[in-house]
């Protein structure tokens, strides 16, 4: 008699797979209307980035919010289970959304120098004025050199 334990095909080989229940009704609106709050606040950062000085406060403080609530709906997203796809969408938004609040942070924090060059960029007539400008804002007012 072989004492082996039991035959293999008693043991199943791997336990069932479990998944995720699909979301319910609330669930999937809840992270709807979280997401549309995203795209709005995505968009309007978008529209009033270009506003002048005071005013690119207004698209920073809307891709603050935008990051907040873009984290919010990926969270939402994931816990309920919902499409890949959207996880992708919001993904990207969260990308461009970080980004974009950089650069006007950076814009910001670069006050006196980002007021110069919307002043230069107001009175430039001439395509060589303009680059002027460019080049004078992308120097930091002179302090790097240029190549």
């Amino acid at each position: 008699m072989n004492n082996d334990g039991p035959p293999l095909q008693a043991r199943p080989p791997f336990p069932p797979a479990t998944r995720k229940p699909e979301p319910t009704e609330a669930q999937s609106k809840e992270a709807r209307s979280y997401l549309w709050v995203f795209i709005a606040l995505l968009t309007g950062m978008l529209l009033s980035s270009e506003l002048a000085l005071p005013w690119k406060l207004l698209p920073l403080a809307l891709g603050i919010a935008a990051m907040v609530v873009g984290i919010m709906t990926m969270v939402k997203i994931v816990r309920y289970g919902m499409h890949r796809m959207l996880r992708v969408i919001v993904s990207m938004g969260l990308a461009a959304t970080a980004f974009m609040t950089l650069g006007l942070a950076a814009m910001v924090a670069l006050w006196p120098m980002t007021a110069r060059y919307e002043a230069c960029m107001q009175s430039a007539l001439t395509v060589q004025a303009t680059e002027s400008c460019i080049k004078d804002y992308t120097s930091f007012g002179g302090m790097l050199p240029q190549p």
